[in-house]
């Protein structure tokens, strides 16, 4: 018996430390991940891209975390900055996004951004649990309780079998304050591409545009893509890197794009535990993408931040590209 204790004993203590490291270890951490990228239409641009901030309450965590990117982005002169989405958490996490904006380094050619499915609404495993104990509660009878019982059981195994099957996920989702949102990007000089498209500055061979979020949103992407001449050339953002398969992509030459946070637990062998998507293997939930089906190229951010506090072989990261 010694033995099966000692050996119970220390897998619990592996266990905690794996989940104690998956919280705090890389969580504050910020990495910076350079990229080269030939595309002749943008070449000498340089561009900062961040997303995924998933901000909330300020905590240790996010303080540090926002306080590495800004040091970092600091020392930057970017032609670009491109904001892929996911500013919030909830709507605690709008001081964080101000202060985010606030330290932003100035970009020749403007600050562009979409918004993600969290900044509409927040995803709440607390408000999905709290929700199924009230329909059981409610219930009238003792046959009616157990009714209960099993849908919501039910419910919930449907939402783990997404999970598994790597589906896109949305459930419990409380509103998040996105007037309040679209405010402050208007405040601070960031174009909010809501389905739309424009020129650079300058460029007018070289249009940038943006759709809305896929989930929560409304996106409009032969709509938006349609306003662009033949003869010019799109870089699109959009949060969702689902959107980059469809077929009116294809006109779009250079796309970014976040949501997946890289699968933020990415196990050896097995890959990123799940990627919000359904397009992006596990082996690869976010990088560089070179050969989309309409001929065009994509990177897809880990981003700063996370929807569940935990990270494995995950870091977030800051994004910087060169094109060439």
């Amino acid at each position: 018996m010694k033995p099966i204790r000692t050996l119970l004993t220390a897998t619990a203590l592996a266990g905690s430390g794996l989940l104690a490291y998956a919280w705090t270890g890389e969580r504050p951490r910020m990495t910076l991940q350079p990229y080269l990228v030939r595309w002749a239409p943008a070449a000498g641009l340089k561009i900062l891209h961040l997303s995924d901030q998933h901000f909330g309450r300020e905590d240790w965590i996010q303080r540090r975390r926002l306080d590495k990117t800004l040091g970092m982005v600091a020392r930057m002169r970017p032609d670009l900055i491109l904001l892929t989405g996911d500013f919030l958490h909830d709507d605690a996490g709008l001081v964080m996004v101000e202060k985010l904006l606030l330290g932003l380094p100035p970009a020749r050619l403007g600050v562009y951004a979409v918004l993600g499915n969290h900044d509409y609404a927040v995803y709440s495993y607390g408000e999905l649990f709290r929700n199924m104990a009230e329909q059981v509660h409610a219930a009238a009878s003792p046959q009616r309780k157990l009714e209960a019982l099993v849908q919501e059981t039910g419910q919930l195994a449907r939402l783990a079998w997404n999970i598994y099957r790597n589906e896109r996920l949305r459930f419990a989702a409380i509103p998040n304050d996105v007037a309040e949102l679209r405010r402050l990007l208007a405040i601070y000089g960031v174009t909010l591409l809501d389905n739309r498209a424009m020129p650079l500055p300058g460029r007018p061979e070289l249009w940038i545009a943006g759709v809305d979020d896929l989930v929560e949103g409304a996106p409009r992407l032969a709509q938006t893509l349609a306003s662009v001449p033949d003869d010019a050339d799109v870089i699109l953002l959009t949060h969702n890197p689902d959107l980059a398969f469809a077929p009116e992509a294809a006109r779009a030459g250079l796309i970014f794009s976040g949501h997946t946070h890289g699968g933020q637990v990415v196990l050896p062998r097995l890959g990123a535990i799940h990627t919000q998507g359904t397009r992006l293997p596990r082996s690869q939930p976010a990088g560089y993408f070179g050969h989309l089906p309409g001929g065009g190229q994509m990177i897809v951010s880990r981003g700063m931040g996370e929807s569940t506090p935990f990270r494995f072989r995950c870091p977030p990261e800051v994004v910087w590209v060169e094109v060439v």
